[in-house]
């Protein structure tokens, strides 16, 4: 299905271009993998768990392919470094020591980003967007638009569920892929942005450039 909706928000992708915040990315992003990797019902103490023992991770260890993010993006036939990236640029959450790493309960409603510190105040934040009559909702690690993809899930809540998150977000950037096999940047980019194709290309360029530096750490 092809995605229609443009992200109402201004396109900003972390900066990692000095040594010091290439490492302080790695950290993060082993949290992070950690998000995803835990089960559902002991995620949130999982991730604190995680982050507080993330100094004493050895990086040798820490790889993509060991994580849910390799399975859902090779099962997509999407670059998983890719996806991995695009879910940094869109949910990232900047925490102690300039970690940064995607978010499983962000929440941004027509260009206002919210970055709730669990799942059970996401949810309530989010019923309240609804009551409001609020439906442009990008929801979750993948920030997947809940006017254009609400449809995908039973409950709209069901989109804080950071693994069903993930499997409609790389469907979505996969299709978005798909639509354009002679430009990465612009299919990338039309994750972002269907109908300006230059807001999706410097879009597309950035996730890219973001996920080649990310592949050298993980």
């Amino acid at each position: 299905m092809p995605i229609t909706h443009s992200k109402n928000r201004t396109l900003k992708c972390p900066s990692i271009s000095t040594q010091r915040r290439l490492t302080l990315l790695r950290m993060g992003l082993i949290g992070g993998l950690c998000i995803i990797s835990q089960p559902q019902q002991s995620i949130a103490a999982d991730y604190a768990k995680a982050n507080a023992n993330i100094l004493h991770t050895a990086p040798s260890t820490t790889k993509l392919q060991n994580t849910l993010w390799w399975q859902v993006a090779k099962r997509h036939q999407i670059d998983p470094y890719v996806l991995y990236a695009v879910a940094l640029v869109e949910s990232r959450k900047h925490g102690e020591q300039n970690h940064v790493t995607p978010w499983p309960w962000a929440i941004n409603n027509a260009g206002k980003s919210f970055i709730p510190k669990n799942q059970q105040e996401a949810e309530v934040l989010l019923n309240r967007m609804l009551d409001e009559g609020k439906r442009n909702v990008d929801v979750g690690i993948m920030q997947v638009n809940l006017r254009w993809h609400g449809h995908r899930v039973a409950k709209p809540e069901h989109l804080l569920n950071p693994n069903t998150n993930l499997e409609i977000g790389a469907r979505l950037l996969a299709e978005a892929i798909q639509s354009s096999p002679d430009n990465l940047a612009l299919g990338v980019g039309r994750y972002y942005s269907w109908k300006n194709a230059p807001a999706a290309v410097e879009y597309g360029q950035q996730v890219i450039a973001l996920a080649d530096q990310i592949r050298t750490l993980i």
